[in-house]
């Protein structure tokens, strides 16, 4: 090897043993101390597949992976235990189940070791932080998603959305996901953060790509896989390196500009006081938004634009409910409960692909769980996927079907398909329900009505769409779809 490019390897080495040491002494300051592990041979264990599955292997098979629970839940009541990645694991598959561990019980559980991991990455926000720290943090950002802040957003939702749909062009090829991506980033931008992320739509994207590939299923091995430096970790650590450069400016931005009523203006301004948080808990908490506050909503939209291109009858039915409310204006959050369809497809939408599809936890204690004694330092996981589709639960569960979703009056009704809870996660529950479910929700119904009143968005591949499972429900094969003026 030349001396020069001795110099280049030596020095990226280097680079990357310094991420290293500033990630593990991330998860370090954010992590509990004492985190208890499933050790125990005096235990009975749940019955399940015999076979040792490799967690990366299961996390790249795509479809697979949600086959593969798909089948746990079918087979294995109230719960199933196997071995991923050398750990024991148990799934919860029963909603009574759910509901008793990780809403009745959730104090004897924290996060699992996934997003311990991604704290290498995210910091200790609001996605990845515990206990204490979770309620405080939760409660400094809480009032940014009370209703009448989410009620002067909206404004700024339609008008981007609006902007946006100026850009399209009739015959116009869009990749939807990175388009859908774009968008919503620039509404966070607009409304959370008041500034305007849309000339660094591809920059910042492919940033938060680069960290939700990391944080996914790579790190769900855990904390000491990010030591190896292979060239995905690597990435993932460029990646946020660069995010951070990001909020670092944005942070500063609104240092200097005063309060201009956002959340990071909330967030400096009890940093300020001395009550709130420091310089490393500020970036987190709008990294952790910035990521949460576009990504999910992203998936939500390509989802369901790609299913109502499946489905050309649904989505007819969908356009009339558009043609009789916004024949000649764009909606406003007040039309939202006149929206049934609307607010109909994007549920049966997130049923179908939720994007948060999996959900983790430790034990702290040892546990009484479906006859069975979980010992202390157990990791459960249920699968949205799973108990969206279950056959237990819904009728035709794997067709996209919104009128589910309608009451006898044609209102929408969480409710109406008669589920239990536990079986439809939608946003969560408990005291880790989603807190920009409101924010989510509202940006989806107005986004979709001011660009379905203007445009039909075609699919050009007739190939079945793929999916990735990560942090998100990611569709990967191609989604490029074609823009029709209506």
């Amino acid at each position: 090897m030349s001396r020069a490019r001795n110099d280049r390897h030596n020095g990226g080495v280097n680079d990357y043993r310094d991420q290293i040491r500033a990630a593990e002494a991330r998860i370090e300051r954010a992590t509990p101390a004492n985190i208890p592990r499933d050790r125990r041979r005096d235990v009975s264990r749940p019955p399940g597949p015999s076979q040792v599955v490799s967690l990366t292997r299961l996390l790249n098979r795509g479809p697979a992976t949600a086959r593969f629970f798909l089948n746990l839940e079918r087979d294995y009541q109230p719960l199933a235990h196997t071995r991923l990645a050398g750990q024991h694991l148990y799934i919860l598959n029963d909603p009574e189940v759910i509901i008793d561990v990780l809403l009745t019980r959730s104090r004897s559980t924290m996060k699992g070791r996934g997003l311990q991991a991604a704290k290498a990455l995210l910091g200790n926000g609001l996605l990845t932080s515990e206990s204490d720290d979770h309620m405080r943090q939760r409660r400094l950002v809480q009032p940014a998603f009370h209703r009448e802040r989410i009620a002067g957003y909206s404004l700024d939702m339609v008008r981007r959305a609006a902007q946006h749909s100026d850009m399209w062009r009739d015959g116009q090829q869009v990749e939807v996901v990175r388009d859908m991506s774009a968008l919503t980033l620039a509404i966070v931008g607009d409304t959370l953060f008041r500034a305007d992320l849309s000339g660094e739509a591809a920059e910042v994207g492919e940033a938060l790509s680069g960290v939700l590939e990391g944080a996914g299923g790579r790190l769900l091995l855990g904390p000491a896989a990010m030591r190896v430096p292979t060239p995905g970790r690597r990435r993932a650590l460029q990646s946020s390196a660069r995010l951070e450069a990001v909020v670092a400016r944005l942070i500063a931005e609104h240092r200097s500009s005063g309060d201009t009523g956002d959340i990071l203006s909330m967030l400096v301004a009890a940093q300020e006081d001395g009550t709130g948080m420091s310089d490393e808990q500020v970036r987190d908490e709008v990294m952790t938004l910035m990521l949460a506050g576009h990504e999910t909503t992203a998936m939500t939209l390509s989802w369901t634009w790609l299913l109502l291109s499946g489905n050309p009858s649904v989505a007819a039915w969908w356009r009339q409910e558009l043609d009789v409310l916004f024949a000649d204006r764009d909606p406003t959050m007040a039309d939202i409960a006149s929206m049934p369809r609307t607010q109909a497809i994007v549920a049966e939408s997130m049923r179908l692909f939720p994007p948060a599809w999996v959900m983790g936890r430790r034990l702290l204690a040892d546990m009484e769980v479906g006859g069975h004694t979980l010992p202390s330092g157990a990791i459960v996981l249920t699968s949205m996927v799973a108990l969206h589709r279950s056959e237990r639960w819904w009728t035709n569960p794997h067709q996209f079907v919104p009128t589910r979703w309608l009451g006898a009056n044609g209102s929408f009704d969480e409710g109406a398909p008669g589920q239990p809870k536990g079986a439809w996660f939608g946003f969560g529950f408990g005291n880790r329900r989603c807190i920009g479910e409101q924010f989510a929700w509202t940006e989806a119904m107005l986004v979709m009505a001011t660009l379905g009143r203007r445009w039909t968005l075609e699919r050009t591949s007739s190939t079945p769409v793929r999916l990735r499972p990560n942090i998100t429900l990611r569709p990967t094969s191609d989604t490029t779809m074609v823009l029709r003026r209506r």
